[in-house]
């Protein structure tokens, strides 16, 4: 991770940061072994601002040449380049002052980076865990992997690892972009949330109001809140029906998430809805179909209520929308120890619209702001996105309301003992959130099934916060 530096200097020396503010050098080369923490910083304006501001580049990172160059000065009649570097000390001293201000001001709800002493965090247990990710890149069991680790608001762990491509000419980034798969349903929940917020829609509101085609004897019964808890009944194995339907005379729009998710209302659930619990990603694109047909969008929905209010800029809903050579192709380790390549950037999306129970893009930077705006109680950088009541049932095990829902909330695995919710992702995207500690872990890699390193890392970062405070 890049040396924090004071914000003048780095003003004046760079002109680019990532969305907390840390400076956007590179601090890895494709050369490396394990090719690391490189951001995708602009390097032509970078060269640009230090050719015209050199001199007082110099000047601010070396006092004393610049207070001899005064010296110097003084005796002679005073010309323009000492006109121009006391205007360019006024102008550094001058924005110091007023970033400092701004920094003073801004909200504290919002990341930034720090480090592990900052909020007490044992930094050789950190450092471990870091390490373990390390170790499994080196040693061939992933392919590529970004983690961030945060506490109490602070960025103390943000490092890449490894590379995007199968020829390894290509490195993974702190700002490479993911293939979210699962991880976009804690999203398309928060999503839907914010319309309960509104009362456009109600958790308990029976999905044949939205969709008509739910009206059999079992699927009429079907509520909202149980799609968002998996306890719906549905069992349909597939993300759609298929084959997709085909543009017709009718249905000249075909195919579309409304009308693929109302094919969902013809079949039956297996189960009584609310009797019992399976993961279902067909339930999680009848929800999207159900912000869709409330706002006219799901994508534009998120993108205004979640993704811009948060400051999510490089998250979106779509392979078409994302900025593909910021992507990694998604790799699976064959029997024979060999890495084989399914999605690729270039190639098609999995389907011509977007879905809720996946299809999500997004950095690790942008999914942990999403993250902490749940720590916060719904509100991040002064916006308030949800409210308490509807964050805390989200992150709660939903048992008052179905004894079904045992060990999920909203849009989130949830842990009954500890609190801590969590969500994975088929591509190799993990995260989790532990209240008690104020802490937010990431590993996103595009791994495919390959978890084991996912509880040593969390277990050792939780122990980090443990030994730090003595626990």
């Amino acid at each position: 991770m890049t040396v924090a530096r004071p914000a003048w200097v780095f003003y004046l020396s760079s002109g680019h940061s990532d969305q907390f503010g840390q400076p956007g050098f590179n601090t890895g080369t494709a050369t490396d072994s394990i090719a690391g923490t490189t951001d995708h910083a602009d390097a032509g304006r970078a060269s640009a601002q230090l050719t015209v501001l050199g001199h007082v580049t110099q000047w601010v990172l070396k006092p004393m040449e610049f207070n001899r160059h005064l010296k110097l000065n003084r005796s002679r009649r005073r010309g323009p380049s000492h006109e121009i570097a006391t205007a360019c000390l006024l102008l550094v001293l001058t924005q110091t002052t007023a970033w400092s201000q701004t920094a003073a001001d801004c909200a504290t709800d919002t990341l930034s980076y720090g480090t592990a002493d900052q909020v007490d965090v044992d930094a050789e247990q950190l450092t471990a865990a870091a390490n373990m990710i390390g170790e499994a890149v080196r040693k061939n069991r992933l392919h590529g992997a970004v983690v961030l680790v945060a506490r109490k608001r602070k960025i103390i762990l943000h490092q890449a690892y490894g590379w995007r491509d199968l020829a390894r000419t290509r490195p993974m980034q702190r700002d490479s972009l993911f293939r979210m798969a699962s991880n976009s349903k804690a999203v398309t929940a928060a999503g839907l949330l914010v319309l309960v917020d509104q009362g456009r829609i109600g958790l308990d509101d029976r999905v044949r109001s939205y969709f008509p085609s739910f009206a059999g004897p079992r699927s009429a019964r079907i509520t909202v809140r149980q799609l968002l808890t998996h306890t719906s009944g549905l069992r349909i194995p597939t993300l759609f029906l298929k084959p997709l339907l085909q543009p017709s005379a009718e249905q000249p729009q075909a195919p579309s998430l409304l009308l693929e998710v109302a094919r969902f209302g013809h079949i039956e659930p297996e189960q009584e809805p609310g009797s019992s619990w399976s993961y279902n990603n067909a339930g999680y694109n009848t929800l999207a179909g159900l912000i869709e047909q409330t706002t006219g969008s799901y994508k534009a929905h998120l993108r205004c209520r979640l993704y811009e209010p948060l400051g999510m800029r490089d998250s979106s809903n779509h392979e078409s929308d994302a900025d593909h050579s910021r992507m990694s192709a998604v790799f699976r380790k064959q029997s024979d120890g060999r890495w084989a390549v399914g999605w690729k950037p270039g190639d098609a999306p999995d389907y011509p619209f977007a879905r809720g129970s996946g299809g999500m893009i997004s950095t690790a930077g942008d999914y942990a702001v999403f993250c902490q705006m749940l720590l916060n109680g719904g509100t991040y950088n002064n916006h308030r996105v949800l409210s308490v009541d509807l964050v805390q049932q989200s992150t709660r095990v939903q048992t008052q309301q179905s004894d079904a829902s045992k060990a999920y909330g909203l849009g989130w695995n949830v842990s009954p003992v500890t609190g801590v919710f969590s969500h994975a992702g088929s591509d190799g995207t993990w995260a989790w959130v532990d209240p008690k500690y104020q802490l937010i872990g990431l590993v996103f890699t595009q791994t495919q099934r390959q978890s084991q390193h996912r509880q040593p890392f969390q277990e050792c970062v939780t122990r980090a916060c443990r030994l730090a405070n003595g626990l």
